[in-house]
């Protein structure tokens, strides 16, 4: 027999960031969901879903091994998510939005109900928690889809693959993502600097309707570490502009950075700050690392640069960073966290 649970229900561990205050489940940024503990033969979960031009995604992760990723149809849906499981054996089910938001949707994803014949467990929480501020890279732009597929779509984005997944399975953490492609930390990739990450921080999730509220960092667990993978898409803005116009570019995108690491240092006092960069190219790394050394002059000596390898190369969809990169770029930011925290 099914029975009918509600997702914001006491057997349900919520994931991402979320307004703990509102009346639905919305899963606003990549990586957002739920998880739960489970014995059970069925799972399905009902979803509301606003039109808009992009297709949010779903993915289900079983004990942390990704099982299913697949997109979501406009309006209230009930979707299977595993069937035909053994009795017997329980199991940590995660859903999870898959793909990131963007300014084109109409309101957020939101899970309305889940359905399952066994009773959901809330699971032990992490240990650690760790949140991520970035763009494309952070939500995995590319890691899914054939290298020669350049269309700007849902479909090649998946948070299952990228690195902030990755490197946080591998510290046995949780994870919270805010990272938007083509932003930067003081311009986005086509010059706009409106569409920056330090902008939206303190906000929900201010780039899609209803999400414009300010977010309450006391009201939400606290990260233990802050990753920043910011800088891909300010250099190529830079690329755009003459000599005398990158001189003053990169000191202007070095008092962004400082002013970056330092409200997310006032927004989680108690955390480790690593700022990663170099997937694709290394051409903001020195701003960026006069910024660190502009912190750390400060006293803030938990603030710290990492110089990740580059992609080399390794291309998968939308020219973008392949799995082999985000998997080398997660073992160099959990090897770098575990000697901080």
């Amino acid at each position: 027999m099914m029975n009918r649970y509600d997702p914001k229900g006491p057997a349900f561990l919520r994931l991402g960031r979320f307004d703990a205050k509102e009346a639905g489940c919305r899963l606003w940024w990549s990586g957002s969901g739920i998880a739960t503990r489970l014995d059970c033969t069925r799972l399905e979960i009902e979803a509301d879903v606003p039109d808009g031009e992009f297709t949010p995604w779903l993915a289900v992760t079983v004990d942390g091994a990704p099982v299913a990723r697949f997109a979501l149809r406009p309006g209230l849906h009930r979707y299977d998510l595993l069937g035909r499981m053994e009795r017997g054996f329980a199991h940590e089910i995660a859903v999870v939005r898959d793909s990131q938001p963007t300014d084109n949707d109409a309101g957020p994803l939101t899970l309305t109900n889940v359905y399952t014949d066994g009773k959901p467990e809330l699971p032990e929480p992490k240990k650690r928690l760790i949140e991520f501020l970035g763009d494309s890279l952070t939500v995995g732009e590319g890691t899914v889809g054939p290298t020669h597929a350049q269309e700007w779509r849902m479909v090649w984005i998946s948070n299952q693959f990228a690195f902030p997944t990755l490197a946080a399975r591998r510290l046995d953490a949780e994870k919270r993502v805010v990272a938007l492609g083509g932003w930067g930390a003081h311009r986005s990739f086509d010059g706009d600097a409106t569409h920056t990450i330090g902008g939206i921080y303190d906000a929900l999730c201010a780039v899609v309707r209803g999400g414009e509220s300010a977010y309450d960092f006391a009201l939400q667990r606290p990260a233990d570490a802050v990753v920043i993978n910011l800088g891909t898409n300010d250099a190529s803005a830079l690329n755009k502009m003459d000599d005398e116009e990158r001189r003053a570019e990169l000191a202007a995108f070095e008092e962004s950075a400082v002013a970056l690491l330092e409200k997310v240092r006032l927004r989680n006092p108690g955390a480790a700050i690593l700022w990663a960069y170099g997937l694709c190219g290394d051409a903001m790394a020195e701003p960026i690392r006069r910024a660190v050394a502009r912190r750390n002059a400060k006293g803030d000596e938990r603030t710290r640069y990492l110089a990740l390898d580059d992609c080399a190369g390794d291309l998968g969809s939308r020219s973008h960073p392949g799995r082999a990169s985000h998997r080398r770029a997660a073992e160099q930011i959990a090897a770098a966290l575990e000697r901080m925290l």
